[in-house]
């Protein structure tokens, strides 16, 4: 897992916030090609998304680009022009396992033809009540999968039901979601919270996120970031916990024991193993120096 805490959308067809995304502070930027581009405007997106990654520096965060569906006339065009310029990522929209095969034979072909030696990871949006059905499948249909993406408001449509503030209707799709990407070692990153002005109700919502072992959020507007950054971020306190219990192992290692107490209570390989997630995860956002 990369420990993506953020992904914000950035609409394609803008140039303007094309080229702002790098300074925002997300862990990831998704270029939208899809649903924030309308149909008369996908060509010139698809140009200025190119342009943008030819011509650009990105210094502080991760790009993907969101290209549009295997069932949409513009997915290939998408690839053929995005592909040769080396995002990060590409995100999968109305993620299936024949999406994941076509987007990487598609990509295969292209690098082929470019002499491309580098691997782009994928990012798997499920969005329907197929997908959340199938979403272990989708997990381990290629090697170059990264994370599973919830995208609630295609998905309540799917299934005909109302968004509510905190989400409850979602919690079977999340429950599943997330639940997968643990079990193939992926990241997954919950719905975005679409009112952007209801920052308590983004916290809360996230902390039920994080809860429930999402490993980070997708992200409409910049002003949620730092929310999100701390909610996914462990704590001063949780990290000095994590660095103790480490140096105990390893102190414990020296003696030949396998289990040992820290500070009354038993600690075993799994509690190590977070402790050291935790710790990795903290040192790759920079909050131990």
């Amino acid at each position: 897992m990369k420990n993506r805490r953020s992904m914000l959308f950035m609409p394609g067809n803008n140039p303007g916030m094309l080229v702002s995304a790098d300074i925002l502070g997300a862990d990831s930027i998704i270029y939208d090609l899809e649903d924030a581009v309308s149909l008369d405007e996908k060509d010139s997106a698809r140009t200025l998304v190119r342009n943008a990654l030819s011509f650009l520096n990105f210094t502080h965060s991760e790009i993907t680009v969101r290209i549009n569906p295997i069932d949409s006339p513009y997915w290939e065009k998408d690839l053929e022009a995005i592909i040769p310029v080396l995002p990060d990522g590409i995100v999968i929209p109305k993620a299936s396992v024949d999406a994941v095969h076509s987007v990487e034979q598609k990509i295969n072909e292209i690098k082929s033809e470019h002499k491309i030696t580098k691997d782009f990871s994928f990012l798997m949006l499920v969005e329907s009540a197929r997908g959340i059905m199938d979403v272990n499948s989708i997990a381990k249909a290629s090697p170059l999968i990264q994370g599973l993406l919830l995208g609630g408001e295609d998905y309540s449509v799917d299934m005909g039901i109302q968004r509510t503030r905190l989400s409850k209707e979602l919690e079977y799709a999340r429950f599943s979601l997330t639940t997968a990407a643990h079990a193939y070692g992926l990241d997954s990153l919950d719905t975005p919270f679409t009112d952007v002005e209801d920052f308590e109700g983004l916290r809360l919502d996230t902390a039920f996120s994080k809860s429930i072992g999402f490993s980070g959020r997708l992200v409409i507007n910049p002003r949620q970031v730092e929310d999100i950054h701390k909610i996914f971020s462990p704590s001063a306190a949780e990290i000095e916990r994590a660095q103790a219990i480490l140096q105990a192992a390893e102190e414990a290692k020296q003696k030949g024991l396998g289990v040992f107490s820290f500070k009354g209570k038993m600690v075993d390989l799994p509690v190590i193993k977070r402790a050291q997630a935790l710790y990795d995860s903290a040192k790759n956002w920079g909050l131990i120096k």
